[in-house]
C-alpha cells in the first residue's frame, strides 16, 4: 500500500520533494501543512523572465518587460511567489510524480507562463 504524504515525519517530507522537485533554476522552497500536505513555492522575477523573453524572441528588454507585466497583471517588475499545493492524503507516489512533472523544466512552476507568454511576444501581441 501506497503511504499518503500526511505519515510522513519530517525527514522523510523532505526527501520526498528534494528527490523529486529537481532542476529547477529559480530560488524556491517548500513548506508543510497544517494536514501534513506539502505545498512548493517559486520566486517568479518578472525582470529575468523579461530578459530570457527579449532573447529568445528578439524583442527589446524594455517591451518584453512591459509586455510581461502587463499580461500578469502587475504594477512593476517585483518578484512574486508562485505555488503549488499537494493534499496530505495524497499517495506518496503520486506526490513524486505531481513533483517530478512541475519540475521538469528550468522554469518549474513558471513553465506554462513561459510558453504562453513566448508565443503571444512572437506573435506581436
Amino acid at each position: 500500500m501506497n503511504e499518503q504524504i500526511n505519515q510522513f515525519l519530517a525527514d522523510r517530507a523532505t526527501a520526498l520533494v528534494e528527490e523529486s522537485f529537481t532542476g529547477v533554476r529559480a530560488e524556491w522552497w517548500w513548506e508543510r501543512r497544517l494536514d501534513g500536505g506539502i505545498v512548493v513555492c517559486q520566486e517568479l522575477d518578472p525582470e529575468a523572465m523579461s530578459r530570457e523573453l527579449s532573447g529568445e524572441t528578439g524583442r527589446e528588454v524594455g517591451e518584453a518587460r512591459r509586455f510581461v507585466e502587463r499580461e500578469l497583471g502587475l504594477d512593476d517588475a517585483e518578484p512574486v511567489v508562485l505555488t503549488f499545493e499537494i493534499p496530505g492524503t495524497t499517495p506518496a507516489g503520486e506526490a513524486h510524480r505531481l513533483l517530478a512533472e512541475r519540475s521538469s523544466s528550468p522554469e518549474g512552476l513558471a513553465a506554462g507562463l513561459y510558453r504562453r507568454l513566448e508565443e503571444a511576444l512572437r506573435a506581436g501581441q
